[in-house]
């Protein structure tokens, strides 16, 4: 084992450690190569020691969240994949929650239940984590998480603890300063409001249903921001690419804005099927899509 990776070991009681971890099982496509190391932290300091452990031996790390919108590479991440299994939920002023980055947005809203909470539901069915959904500033039904969130706290690159306004998470349609600004999330303060849980879970329920049409194999998500005043999935099937498929990826018959892995699909089929329907929509509607899912590894 490399010499760097076994002083990261001794540094911290790590939840799990993995050696060349496949990371396939670690995300919602079910795609991915090796990470030369992988860890499963649970707390901020754990997590502070081990990135400066990282940065000092110039080992370069990779943060995942629940494994959604990400598209791992065949060929898997070199040095240090690390997972953050924060699952804290607080409520703090009746109504307010803090809550960890490695919390499940499932748990979120079954916790959200449990206390009687409102206002979150609309993420029902969303995958991935309290984390992910910051970063990426999650939604549907014209709805964003941004809409709840009060404060974040993050590490940031220097390696301090900060607190940071909603008004200075720059969020926007599924973008935040988190993007670009190479914090880690680690925990949000969010606002919601008292109901009674039995009308919160008929709404869950409502939510679920929408979702119904979505496709149930394997994906990362949507793979494409929606542009206006077509959606990204109104484009993808107007140009004839429903069904499209490369290997074992496939654009789902569904939703024309999820790739799905039909079984062992492996990363290069996945992008030479994103690199198709951006070409495509870029010659039918002279619109370049954003991907939404984030590249990471080598392919």
């Amino acid at each position: 084992m490399n010499s760097k990776y076994e002083q990261i070991i001794k540094e911290v009681n790590f939840v799990r450690v993995g050696i060349s971890e496949t990371m396939a099982p670690h995300t919602t496509f079910k795609i991915g190569g090796p990470a030369d190391l992988f860890v499963e932290i649970k707390n901020e300091n754990d997590l502070t020691k081990v990135l400066a452990v990282a940065k000092n031996s110039q080992i370069p790390y990779f943060i995942l969240g629940g494994g959604s919108n990400v598209l791992i590479g065949d060929k898997g991440v070199r040095g240090l994949t690390v997972k953050i299994s924060n699952f804290k939920f607080q409520i703090s002023n009746l109504t307010n929650i803090e809550v960890g980055a490695g919390l499940p947005l499932s748990l979120l809203l079954d916790k959200c239940v449990e206390n009687s909470l409102t206002g979150l539901e609309f993420m029902a069915g969303i995958p991935g984590t309290v984390g992910g959904a910051v970063r990426g500033n999650s939604g549907a039904w014209q709805k964003n998480f941004s809409d709840r969130i009060i404060k974040v706290k993050v590490l940031t690159p220097s390696g301090e603890i900060e607190e940071i306004d909603k008004k200075d998470c720059l969020f926007a349609y599924r973008e935040s300063r988190f993007k670009k600004s190479g914090d880690i999330i680690l925990e949000a303060e969010i606002a919601l409001e008292k109901a009674e849980g039995q009308e919160i879970k008929k709404r869950i329920k409502v939510f679920l249903e929408k979702r119904a049409c979505q496709p149930k194999e394997p994906s990362a998500g949507c793979v494409f921001v929606n542009p206006k005043p077509l959606s990204a999935g109104q484009m993808i099937d107007q140009c004839g690419l429903k069904g499209k498929s490369f290997g074992g990826a496939k654009v789902s018959e569904e939703h024309a804005n999820f790739i799905v892995n039909t079984g062992g699909a492996r990363a290069v089929e996945v992008v030479s099927l994103i690199e198709l329907v951006k070409k495509a929509v870029k010659e039918k509607f002279n619109i370049d899509l954003q991907e939404e899912i984030v590249r990471v590894g080598e392919f």
